[in-house]
């Protein structure tokens, strides 16, 4: 299954939603730093560092994408199934329930069964 090819349709929403993993990313790099300055140094750093791995995941599957490499499936499942992790210890600035739901749409995407043509 990993290494059947992407269909164009379906590495469009892939992209697009990597494109937000990307998003959320910038965005708790911004939250980050206020909290790295502030009073909350470690949770500040544990949020650059989510941040961090999400904009390094996201971008190597972006790129996968674009080029339909023969990993870009398994590094989408990687970049959903971490975006789902890491969102834990962000429910408490409310960002952590929205990267879980798009990790878990990235998943469902990336692995639901290709529609036949009609």
């Amino acid at each position: 299954m990993s290494d059947v090819a992407i269909s164009d349709e379906r590495a469009k929403g892939i992209r697009r939603l990597l494109y937000v993993v990307l998003g959320f990313a910038l965005v708790l790099f911004l939250l980050g730093l206020p909290l790295v300055f502030g009073d909350y140094l470690q949770y500040g750093l544990i949020v650059l560092g989510i941040a961090l791995v999400l904009a390094v995941l996201g971008g190597v599957a972006l790129q996968a994408v674009r080029g339909r490499t023969g990993p870009a499936r398994r590094l989408c499942i990687v970049t959903g199934v971490a975006t789902v992790v890491l969102s834990v210890p962000l429910i408490p600035i409310w960002i952590g329930l929205l990267t879980a739901i798009t990790g878990v749409g990235l998943l469902v995407v990336v692995v639901a069964p290709e529609r036949e043509p009609s």
